[in-house]
């Protein structure tokens, strides 16, 4: 059996798309697939290595903040976090996530069968606390971070809740 892609005790693993900005100056468009790969024991369930995978042709506008308070917290100062958090909730949890299942390519398997889906799809809480780690771990500040995690949790359930009576939108 092959080793998971991620060792235990290291950080996720997060690749930065490189991405347009939109002429209306605010959203931007994902010209590659963004993918993070983390190590994770969910409730009930066994440790595994798990990735989630934005793909290219995504809008997004980082953070939602208000400009009032661009000084404060400017959208891209939240990194990376935002984009996989925008996706989560632009499809209101719908977004498949993938499973390490350990296999190595053999007979009949194409390259990288080694991942499975995860027949599970987000919560609104699961969303908020993956951005919370990936701005951890991509280095935002402390006090940043509380501040927009407090932020999506105290204000964007609405957002979220609006998604959910529409259908997911096509990746």
């Amino acid at each position: 059996m092959s080793a998971p892609p991620l060792l235990p005790g290291v950080p996720g693993d997060v690749t930065a798309p490189r991405q347009t900005l939109l002429p209306d100056l605010r959203r931007f468009r994902l010209a590659d697939d963004a993918s993070y790969t983390w190590r994770h024991t969910p409730e009930g369930g066994a440790e595994g290595v798990y990735r989630l995978v934005v793909p290219a042709g995504f809008e997004h506008d980082f953070a939602s903040v208000p400009r009032p308070l661009w000084t404060l917290v400017a959208p891209i100062d939240l990194g990376i976090a935002s984009i996989f958090h925008d996706w989560l909730y632009a499809r209101a949890g719908r977004a498949e996530t993938l499973r390490w299942a350990g296999r190595t390519p053999g007979a009949g398997r194409t390259p990288g069968a080694g991942w499975e889906p995860v027949p599970k799809w987000w919560t609104r809480r699961d969303a908020d606390r993956l951005f919370a780690r990936l701005m951890r771990e991509q280095g935002v500040p402390r006090w940043r971070r509380r501040a927009a995690f407090l932020a999506v949790r105290a204000f964007a359930g609405g957002v979220w809740g609006r998604r959910q009576t529409r259908p997911a939108p096509r990746p």
